[in-house]
């Protein structure tokens, strides 16, 4: 399985830049990924075959998610990119919550790993590609994914902690998940959630909270696996793009692209950390300061 060997894998926390970064890398023409069609049709490998329909030698038909660049009224029908959390939990199995779960410790079996490379060989085959990249955010999930991809290198989005707090607070998704209550799962402890379960009315320390986690857990999980890992800063990236992509290129050993550059001239970015400078009345900074520093007594 030549064509998944070094996936390159892109992990941070939500809104933290995650998508734009890894979405302009993706455009590399040697990078297969998972799609949007993949997530609504998990066991159906052959559907990765419609990229060719996309994006072939007569036209070039890319889809994005709509938080990049305003989008065309077709761009929900387009091939583009997605984390596939459906089809994760297809070839986990049910005995692995993939898309809530730290999964701290767990390790896939050699059978199902074996399940896991065939898939997602299969994916990249049919894509027409040479190599496998994904993006997955939240948990870094890295023994697990190192259990199946064991030469597998990482890109880790890191972006100031307010800023992406106040994001995670203002977007839909995280209404009904994390807003009033612990998301993932697998790494606190019972002082924590019960904490968590008594201040589901102060989602500001709830979300700096699950934050903490997620940034403690990805940080060990690199220092125990002792992976490849780029930490790129999404600072960085909005203050000189090019730099930073060219940067994530040579790391992961790709050339440079005339897609890639394509793609990054055509998409607006500017530093969403602007719009969220400010952060809510509703709780004193002290207690979110504490939080961060991993000094607040739950």
């Amino acid at each position: 399985m030549q064509n998944i060997a070094k996936p390159l894998i892109f992990i941070g926390s939500g809104r933290s830049g995650t998508t734009i970064i890894s979405e302009i890398v993706f455009r590399h023409e040697h990078l297969a990924w998972p799609s949007n069609y993949q997530q609504n049709f998990p066991a159906f490998a052959p559907i990765s075959l419609l990229r060719v329909f996309f994006e072939n030698k007569l036209w070039n038909m890319q889809g994005q998610k709509p938080q990049l660049n305003k989008v065309s009224r077709i761009n929900k029908f387009l091939f583009k990119p997605a984390e596939a959390y459906s089809f994760w939990e297809h070839l986990s199995g049910p005995d692995i919550d993939f898309s809530r779960g730290f999964l701290l410790d767990v390790k896939a079996s050699e059978k199902e790993a074996k399940k896991i490379k065939a898939a997602f060989s299969k994916l990249v085959s049919y894509q027409f590609k040479k190599r496998l990249s994904f993006k997955i955010t939240g948990p870094s999930r890295i023994g697990y994914l190192t259990s199946i991809f064991p030469d597998a290198i990482f890109v880790n989005i890191v972006r100031d902690p307010l800023p992406t707090i106040n994001s995670w607070l203002n977007v839909d998704f995280w209404q009904d998940k994390g807003k009033t209550q612990l998301w993932w799962t697998g790494a606190y402890t019972h002082r924590e959630e019960n904490w968590a379960a008594q201040n589901t009315d102060k989602p500001e320390l709830l979300a700096a909270m699950q934050y903490k986690k997620l940034m403690d857990t990805t940080a060990a999980e690199i220092k125990q696996y002792k992976v490849p890992c780029l930490e790129v800063r999404y600072e960085n990236f909005v203050e000189d793009p090019t730099a930073v992509i060219n940067k994530i290129l040579d790391f992961a050993g790709l050339e440079k692209s005339k897609k890639v550059d394509s793609y990054l001239s055509a998409t607006k970015i500017y530093n969403q950390n602007k719009k969220a400078e400010q952060q809510t009345d509703k709780v004193e900074v002290t207690d979110l300061d504490l939080i961060l520093k991993g000094q607040y007594a739950y």
